[in-house]
């Protein structure tokens, strides 16, 4: 039997067998040396924590309108003959805007001062019957006295007695009794003349006095044919033209007055306690926090809070800002919606005082600003780290990520109050990290690079940003 072949197989596979063996000692001690090999640091991004005022504020949007706003309208019915003005033009309080056929009214006025000439004259006439019925009331009265005289000495004559006869007959002694009595019914006439001739003259009084208002209403009628301006502003709308026969109460102009503008807007009832309290005196404001939305603040707050800033935007106006005010607030919720309706005065002119200007339809957007913190620590948004119910932040000292537990404040868009908690602390100044505190641990090394040398798909756990109140 031939050993040879078996000898060389039995050498290669122990060769074979030797060499694997040595790869793998190589390659444990790899394993090894790259276990012992020291952990990098995680590569994170800092902003510094700021101490600056921070704001809460509510915002909505609405419509700028015109406090002095109407439909101009015609108060008499006719052809337009004449329109003065255009849109856009500048009126004047009591300016003529247009004007109706006027010449029945100008006929009518007329007719009328002639009605009212007549009744003037007519009342001296009156006048003097009166003095005339007067005077002829005196002459009978006069009479009646000299004729009551005659009838009581004819009846001393008349009269007989024992010791002398009778000097005048009975017959004459009563044609003396009704010459008297004649002489008082003429009186009484006299009297009743009198009496009617005041009274006529009291009717050419009332008769004056008709005339009059006959013509202050005709005068009136002419006048309604030119159609004015209620007060001073600018011409928004052009309604008629020139042959358009208009009826009473037409809408001729739109008039508005850029100059004093307000805002409309709605809140939702839980805010009400809120606004109201800015139309209260401090003494009488609550101790709590209107609607829970100064909870953490408490009452000083709550008092500071009840000074309301209104500043208005506008996207036709970018870059502008418009102060205004709380002017009114109503006392009654819409039992529909929940709402309560507030308006505020707007000023037309920018805070920087420049010639932009607030036009009445414009869309704007209002932020109420309810509370100010003048001096507060901040810092981004993208630095909270929430863990259950907790918030914490991670601030780099000494080359580490320290914990920091903190409570939530007022936020804005980018930036959020922190309110350290029990002994931790935390100074304006120190590096927040912003970027990278994902896998961070409490006490980790850490190294601080620029926002280029930020690792790929590295983010914040922050929260999302608080949303605006609407």
């Amino acid at each position: 039997m031939n050993l040879a072949p078996r000898l060389a197989v039995f050498t290669l596979l122990l060769f074979g067998s030797t060499a694997c063996n040595r790869g793998g000692d190589a390659g444990r001690e790899g394993v090894e040396a790259a276990t012992i090999k020291k952990r990098e640091p995680a590569r994170v991004r800092v902003e510094p924590v700021v101490r600056r005022e921070m704001l809460r504020v509510l915002e909505t949007t609405t419509r700028v309108e015109s406090v002095n706003q109407v439909e101009v309208m015609s108060r008499s019915s006719g052809v337009v003959t004449e329109v003065l003005v255009e849109e856009g033009d500048r009126i004047a309080s009591g300016q003529v805007l247009a004007r109706i056929d006027a010449r029945q009214a100008v006929i009518a006025a007329a007719d009328s001062e002639f009605a009212l000439g007549d009744a003037r004259a007519a009342l001296p006439r009156l006048e003097l019957a009166t003095r005339e019925a007067e005077a002829r009331l005196a002459t009978s009265r006069r009479g009646f006295e000299q004729v009551q005289r005659d009838f009581a000495r004819n009846e001393k004559i008349a009269a007989s007695g024992p010791d002398r006869p009778a000097l005048l007959s009975d017959k004459d002694l009563d044609a003396s009794r009704l010459a008297r009595d004649n002489a008082q019914a003429e009186v009484s006439n006299a009297e009743l003349a009198v009496e009617r001739a005041k009274l006529e003259v009291l009717n050419g009084q009332a008769a004056v006095r008709r005339a009059e208002l006959a013509l202050e209403r005709a005068r009136l009628d002419l006048s309604n044919t030119e159609i004015t301006a209620p007060f001073a502003g600018v011409l928004a709308t052009r309604h008629i033209k020139v042959g358009e026969t208009l009826n009473a109460a037409s809408a001729a102009f739109t008039l508005t007055d850029p100059g004093q503008l307000r805002a409309v807007f709605y809140r939702p009832q839980r805010e009400l306690a809120l606004f109201l309290a800015a139309a209260m005196p401090s003494e009488v404001l609550p101790e709590t926090s209107p609607g829970g939305a100064l909870s953490a603040a408490g009452p000083a707050t709550a008092r500071q809070s009840a000074e309301l800033e209104l500043f208005a935007t506008a996207e036709a106006l970018p870059g502008r800002r418009f102060r205004g005010r709380i002017e009114r607030i109503s006392p009654t919720i819409d039992p529909q919606s929940g709402n309560f309706r507030i308006t505020a005065r707007l000023d037309g002119t920018d805070v920087g005082e420049s010639r932009a200007w607030l036009l009445p339809g414009m869309l704007v957007r209002l932020e109420i600003i309810t509370e100010r913190r003048p001096d507060t620590l901040v810092v981004q948004k993208r630095a909270l780290r929430r863990e259950g119910d907790a918030n914490l932040v991670f601030v780099v000292r000494e080359g580490r990520a320290v914990r920091v537990p903190i409570s939530e404040g007022l936020s804005d868009d980018e930036c959020l109050e922190v309110l350290p908690i029990g002994e931790a602390r935390l100074e304006p100044g120190e590096p927040v990290v912003v970027v990278g505190n994902r896998d961070l641990e409490d006490g980790g090394e850490v190294a601080i690079t620029s926002g280029a040398e930020a690792p790929a798909g590295e983010a914040s756990t922050a929260a999302l940003p608080a949303a605006a109140d609407h």
